[in-house]
């Protein structure tokens, strides 16, 4: 097929998918919409995903090969978008898959509107329960409005937080991603998705959304990405904090910054409530020893935030490490949103963290004058 006739690259990095693959390829080749390439990147893979891919391309000569070996998903899929001759370019995982009408429904309202980013609905896919479930939409996923165009022009408090990270239910028009130089980070095992969606919403002037149900997110138990998350949990933070350097280099952090602000928070304090117990004392002191600081959430008032909720948390974040909070639970003892604005707030920081401080010399002290005795 010319390039000039490639409507939609698919990029589909693969590692491992061998008891999911077939399924995931077929809806893809099922599709109604025909000029697509199918760019499959076998990233190291130590099962049968290879021979299974290469069985396919003698069927389809649609499908493209790379091989990379074991770099990760991020490497996996900027090798598929540098390949890619497609008017628009959608990335999908090797264990998900599409309904046949996806692709032509994505591209004639993506042509029709002239988008830059077109997102499609989806629900999850329980392969041990063989169901499918309906997925809740985000806090501000309203803004899609049925054939509604928008952008952070329109919405620049709530943008980053219309949509999920996920790349797999969006289709991006191919020069822009590469006029915005977007890529993922290599550098990030976690949330790699969130990082490359909320850069790309932050650039973009029309974003679409189609209203239908057409793709299928899998899930099932024992999944690599759980096992990334409870390895890799600690970097979220720092995922959010790249997030913001892009904004701030771009020229976007200030109108953004209350998206930005109720994002970084609201994911965070969501995340620390899905933990187990050593975890969230973990996540918790992370953000305390530094990094909800350097997010800016500090140096906001009360009403910048989606909820009272959510600023309490951050409150308690930036007055107490995790153990100090927990001791304040177990006493009952609550901190007043209403009446700690962020002056207020900074003010109590620098107080608690100068106790803490003193309270940490003093134990030294004690502790050499017990070893000389």
């Amino acid at each position: 097929m010319e390039n000039s006739n490639i409507k939609i690259s698919v990029v589909m990095p693969i590692y491992n998918a061998y008891d999911y693959l077939r399924p995931a390829i077929d809806s893809v080749i099922d599709q109604t919409l025909k000029e697509i390439e199918i760019i499959c990147i076998d990233d190291g893979s130590t099962d049968h995903s290879l021979e299974i891919i290469k069985e396919y391309q003698k069927m389809d000569p649609r499908i493209r090969i790379v091989t990379e070996n074991n770099a990760g998903v991020s490497t996996a899929r900027n090798k598929g978008l540098v390949r890619a001759r497609g008017e628009f370019t959608i990335f999908l995982d090797a264990d998900d898959f599409f309904e046949p009408t996806l692709l032509s429904e994505l591209y004639e309202r993506a042509t029709e509107d002239e988008l830059d980013i077109t997102a499609v609905r989806f629900d999850i896919y329980n392969d041990k329960q063989s169901r499918f479930t309906k997925f809740v939409d985000d806090e501000h996923s309203d803004i899609f409005t049925p054939g509604a165009v928008v952008s952070k022009n329109e919405f620049p408090h709530y943008i980053l937080q219309s949509t999920t990270g996920y790349v797999w239910n969006k289709l991006f028009r191919t020069s822009f991603l590469r006029e915005k130089e977007l890529i993922f980070a290599p550098e990030l095992y976690i949330f790699e998705d969130v990082h490359f969606v909320c850069t790309a919403l932050s650039v973009a002037e029309r974003v679409g959304r189609i209203e239908e149900v057409l793709v299928h997110h899998r899930v099932y138990s024992d999944q690599s990405r759980t096992k990334l998350f409870r390895k890799y949990y600690t970097q979220v933070p720092g995922v959010y904090l790249k997030i913001k350097e892009f904004l701030s280099q771009h020229g976007l952090y200030i109108p953004l910054q209350r998206s930005f602000l109720n994002l970084s928070a609201g994911r965070c304090y969501k995340i620390y409530n899905l933990l187990w117990d050593d975890g969230k004392a973990d996540f918790w002191d992370i953000l305390h020893g530094g990094y909800a600081d350097s997010l800016g959430w500090y140096k906001h008032e009360p009403s910048d935030f989606a909820s009272d909720e959510l600023y309490e948390f951050i409150a308690n974040v930036g007055l107490y490490e995790h153990k100090q909070y927990q001791k304040r639970l177990k006493l009952g003892k609550k901190i007043k949103t209403e009446k700690i604005n962020g002056a207020k707030l900074n003010k109590r920081m620098k107080t608690a963290h100068r106790t803490s401080r003193l309270r940490a010399f003093f134990s030294k002290l004690a502790s050499r004058f017990s070893k000389k005795k």
